[in-house]
């Protein structure tokens, strides 16, 4: 299997769980010893960056770009809220 390379956790300005999931993620990565993944904070800024970056809410986290939470073509509706 595989190990991810890419961690990305997308929030919009003032989302109340953006550190608790930076947090989390961290400590994961820390458990399981995975120095070599990057993790990447993007902040959605408008409803167009939204659509642009598939944001289906805040927070999103994708692991090499997949939703960890959504499956494929699952999410109809992209926008900040």
């Amino acid at each position: 299997m595989e190990r991810a390379k890419n961690i990305e956790i997308l929030t919009v300005p003032g989302c109340s769980a953006a550190t608790s999931t930076r947090a989390d993620i961290d400590a994961l990565l820390k458990k399981y010893g995975l120095q070599n993944v990057k993790v990447r904070e993007i902040v959605i800024q408008t409803p167009e960056q939204a659509i642009q970056e598939k944001f289906p809410g805040s927070p999103t986290v994708r692991v090499d770009g997949v939703d960890v939470e959504s499956s494929p073509g699952e999410i109809a509706d992209y926008g900040m809220g």
